[in-house]
């Protein structure tokens, strides 16, 4: 900064300040994943964790790149030392994926009442995905269960959440059965 300060014309104090604007810019627009052919890159070079495919954080950003790039073959975390899925892993994070998107926010009816109820479908989804990679159903459901709708709106709605909230407790209850048989049938490999 005592650089910048003794810069004698405003003009140049101008320019370069306009160039570092610029060069910060250009860093925070780079692209932090991206799907090209079938593969989805995913950049962890900015993450401040060591990419660790089993981590609850690996796992919830590869889930959020795939849901809004969409489904992949190959799933490659670009470090320092790339780290590549694909099979069965792959097709497993691309259809947790799916459920995500369908619970994704912005999906309530468009309201202003119901985007701020505490029981609208994406903030009963964002319970559910708090405590990914273990859902919460049990708490989302119970709170569904303490709400009592004032008109038949809002019933229908809570009636539309429970049924999507069932749906997605199925989805990932038959995609854990299958990752169980899979990874028996190839021994944990």
């Amino acid at each position: 900064m005592f650089f910048f300060n003794t810069l004698c014309r405003k003009s140049e104090y101008m320019e370069i300040k306009s160039i570092l604007f610029a060069t910060k810019r250009k860093n925070a627009d780079t692209s932090v994943a991206e799907l090209t052919e079938d593969v989805l890159s995913i950049n962890c070079r900015r993450c401040n964790k060591v990419p660790d495919v089993r981590s609850p954080g690996c796992l919830r950003c590869m889930i959020h790149h795939v849901s809004q790039h969409g489904s992949a073959g190959r799933i490659r975390l670009r470090t320092s030392k790339d780290l590549e899925l694909f099979g069965p892993a792959a097709d497993a994070i691309c259809e947790l994926a799916v459920f995500y998107r369908s619970a994704a926010p912005g999906m309530s009816n468009g309201s202003k009442s119901c985007s701020n109820c505490s029981n609208s479908y994406p903030r009963i989804m964002e319970v559910v995905w708090s405590g990914f990679p273990d859902p919460n159903f049990d708490s989302a459901r119970g709170r569904l269960m303490s709400f009592r709708p004032a008109d038949n709106r809002c019933n229908h709605c809570i009636q539309k959440t429970y049924r999507a909230l069932e749906q997605t407790e199925h989805g990932i209850n038959k995609l854990k059965k299958k990752m169980s048989t899979e990874t028996a049938r190839t021994g944990g490999t």
